[in-house]
């Protein structure tokens, strides 16, 4: 299991990242610090996720901080084995206060693959949080489109202790088409964005990619879908920190 837990915190006006730890094969860059928030890059010094694989990522967002947290690039997931499916585990905390842009870069399941994400979102009355989650057909120019054999996804966003969103996604392209009428249909890629505490861009600044808006109880959903990752992620400039 490869583990990454970030803390970040208000320091006089700056937020820090007051306590750090990573096991290989996931490490972080040196923090970037703008002008009104701090960023952090994951990277792996793995090609890609392999069956088995379990990635563990916690982060906690303290009042008065803002962090956004990206990755380097896309994470590749590959052939399944003896073991089963590569796993990966998201727990956010955003207390009242604070703010996190939760943006890794795309997933891409290569031919035969099984991957499932749990994601626990927690905040507080007065979190600040976008998160984006991309997922592709697979690898559209080596011809394996919807070639892979699992794609699982849950996410929970709970508020105060109570829940207010949750979005199961799952993909078994052996029991039913993905590229039908209801998720893919004739796009390659589709990207889901939660936001709450934050101005949800306007939908007419979304170029190159349809899109569809829910309103939960206490925030904003938006999916778009798009024949190419950078369609979708490009419009990401639209949100603003």
């Amino acid at each position: 299991m490869s583990r990454l837990y970030i803390l970040a915190e208000n320091k006089n006006g700056k937020t820090v990242i007051s306590d750090c730890e990573f096991t290989s094969p996931i490490k972080i860059a040196k923090p970037f610090y703008h002008e009104n928030f701090t960023e952090i890059i994951m990277m792996t010094a793995s090609a890609g996720m392999l069956d088995g694989d379990i990635y563990d990522i916690e982060i906690k967002v303290c009042s008065g901080a803002k962090l956004k947290f990206t990755g380097q690039s896309f994470t590749k997931i590959f052939k399944s084995g003896e073991k089963g499916s590569a796993f990966q585990k998201v727990k956010i905390h955003v207390e009242s206060g604070g703010t996190l842009f939760y943006l890794p870069k795309p997933i891409i399941p290569f031919a035969e693959s099984c991957f499932e994400n749990r994601a626990e979102i927690r905040l507080e009355n007065s979190s600040h949080f976008v998160m984006g989650d991309i997922i592709s057909c697979g690898r559209k120019e080596m011809n394996e489109e919807f070639l892979f054999n699992e794609y699982r996804s849950r996410a929970t966003v709970c508020i105060d202790g109570k829940l207010d969103f949750l979005d199961n996604i799952s993909l078994v392209p052996k029991e039913f088409s993905p590229a039908g009428i209801g998720f893919f249909e004739r796009y390659s890629h589709i990207g889901t964005y939660y936001f709450y505490g934050v101005d949800v861009p306007e939908l007419s600044d979304i170029t190159g990619a349809e899109f569809a808006a829910t309103n939960t109880y206490r925030g904003n959903c938006i999916r778009v879908a798009a024949d190419s990752a950078e369609k979708i992620f490009s419009n990401e400039a639209a949100i603003r920190f």
